[in-house]
């Protein structure tokens, strides 16, 4: 399945219309993995009279497929679901990383950007990991930068230093928010264990009035019994 979408020729009214195209790709890719049939055409063969290897279709296939999801993403953002936008940004970024088919720079600010969706969803071990591999991929990029691997100029070190700042930035607002959860979560504990301790002290009173009443209504027994004696 293709998927060609173009910025500014879709209305809000759209995204319900790019949603269903989009999960439709995806059951095209899933039914076509699951037939274990050669890889598709490309674009390119069918309108340009390329010639492709079966590998090489595979990798325009899987690549198209990891623009559906990351489209999706972005729907999903726009429809205010934002589990499943996370999740589908998720999964995009982890398929550009294992196909080695993404731009550095973007994809640690995308990483680093997702990770503030864990830290609002207390999901503090996710948002942790992807902090971790946006830092690791920086340190990559700006050691590149300085090894004058990359040329190109979009690498400026002008660029490289504002992109580790953003993430740096979300390092900080991860240990705020780790922070002021920890705090929450000692304070709770704090006001359980008070709550435990006036209960208990409230159940030992309790029990301390019903032994004296008992004891009372024996006293007030035998002081019957006696009456009852003496006439």
């Amino acid at each position: 399945a293709v998927v060609s979408t173009q910025s500014g020729h879709y209305g809000r009214g759209d995204h319900d219309k790019a949603y269903k195209l989009l999960e439709r790709a995806k059951e095209l890719h899933a039914g076509f993995l699951h037939s274990k049939e050669p890889p598709p055409k490309s674009y390119d063969e069918i309108f340009m009279d390329e010639k492709f290897s079966s590998d090489e279709r595979n990798v325009m296939f899987e690549k198209l497929y990891t623009n559906t999801l990351f489209y999706l993403a972005q729907v999903y953002g726009v429809k205010g679901d934002n589990k499943q936008a996370a999740a589908h940004c998720h999964i995009t970024l982890q398929r550009q990383l294992e196909a080695d088919d993404f731009d550095p720079l973007d994809w640690s600010l995308n990483c680093a950007t997702l990770s503030q969706y864990y830290v609002t969803m207390n999901n503090y071990q996710s948002a942790r990991h992807t902090l971790a591999c946006a830092s690791s991929v920086m340190s990559n990029v700006q050691e590149s930068a300085e090894n004058a691997i990359y040329s190109d100029e979009s690498y400026d070190n002008e660029k490289i230093v504002k992109a580790r700042a953003d993430v740096e930035r979300c390092w900080i607002k991860f240990c705020v928010n780790l922070l002021k959860d920890s705090v929450k979560d000692l304070e709770e504990s704090d006001l359980m264990e008070k709550v435990s301790k006036i209960t208990e002290m409230k159940n030992t009173f309790e029990d301390e009035e019903d032994k004296e009443e008992k004891e009372e209504e024996k006293e007030e027994e035998k002081e019957e019994e006696k009456i009852v004696k003496a006439r």
